[in-house]
């Protein structure tokens, strides 16, 4: 029956949008792609980076992934499968985009498994816990300093703690962080409450999550963002309300 649903969808789709827009399909087929803007999201199938974001084929590059991680970068790059580096790579050294969004959520299952550990329903999972490791120091951080808070308020944080972790590994690439400093990259870490339907920022200022309230958005990781700002630490440091020691 599911698999059903999605083939009707798609024989919509086929005598529906893309008649409707068949001008926009010939260009991206002729063309080819030039989005502006990567967002690195998570497998979620309740978080659709383009549904959240009402965007049309070819305005946004997406690499989806458990709980929207991005990995250390390895220097030197060696033979194993980078699945999320060579997507990133690809869309910012072959697509030149000008936007890389790191966008966490609520509720996100994976963050959930990490902050459960060896405790949780997934721990015996073969490949789960490798993954999102890639945040476990994060994790420690911020259950250490929410120490007594409710498991809801502490998984909360750590969603948001492991975004700003995600673009702190970004500027590891190097062709990223050359292009952030030139001022021709943004990097931006939200994180969705898709209980409320609300979008929030990293103020790389106030080292917390704000809401975004309209269209404009000030709240983002350029060359001049001091790179203190997105130490996991100071993040979980400002959310338990101490002020980080730099």
């Amino acid at each position: 029956m599911a698999l059903e649903r999605l083939l009707k969808g798609f024989a919509d789709f086929r005598v529906g949008y893309y008649q409707e827009h068949l001008d926009l399909f010939e260009k991206l087929a002729t063309v080819g792609q030039s989005p502006k803007i990567l967002i690195i999201g998570c497998s979620d199938a309740r978080v659709d980076p383009g549904i959240l974001t009402q965007t049309q084929p070819g305005d946004i590059f997406t690499v989806r992934n458990v709980a929207a991680m991005v990995p250390p970068a390895q220097i030197p790059p060696d033979e194993r499968h980078h699945g999320t580096s060579a997507a990133i790579e690809f869309a910012v050294r072959g697509l030149g985009v000008e936007h890389i969004v790191v966008l966490g959520h609520a509720l996100c299952g994976g963050i959930g498994a990490l902050v459960d550990g060896s405790r949780g329903a997934y721990a015996h999972y073969d490949y789960l816990s490798t993954w999102t490791s890639i945040a476990q120091d994060t994790r420690d951080l911020v259950v250490e300093e929410l120490k007594g808070r409710p498991r809801d308020e502490v998984v909360r944080a750590v969603e948001q703690a492991a975004v700003v972790n995600s673009v702190r590994n970004l500027l590891g690439y190097r062709w990223i962080d050359e292009r952030v400093k030139a001022g021709t990259l943004t990097l931006h870490a939200w994180w969705f409450n898709l209980t409320v339907g609300q979008l929030y920022a990293f103020d790389p200022e106030t080292l917390k999550f704000a809401a975004v309230v309209g269209v404009k958005l000030d709240a983002a990781v350029t060359g001049s963002t001091p790179l203190s700002a997105l130490k996991p630490e100071a993040f979980a440091a400002a959310l338990a309300g101490r002020k980080p020691a730099f």
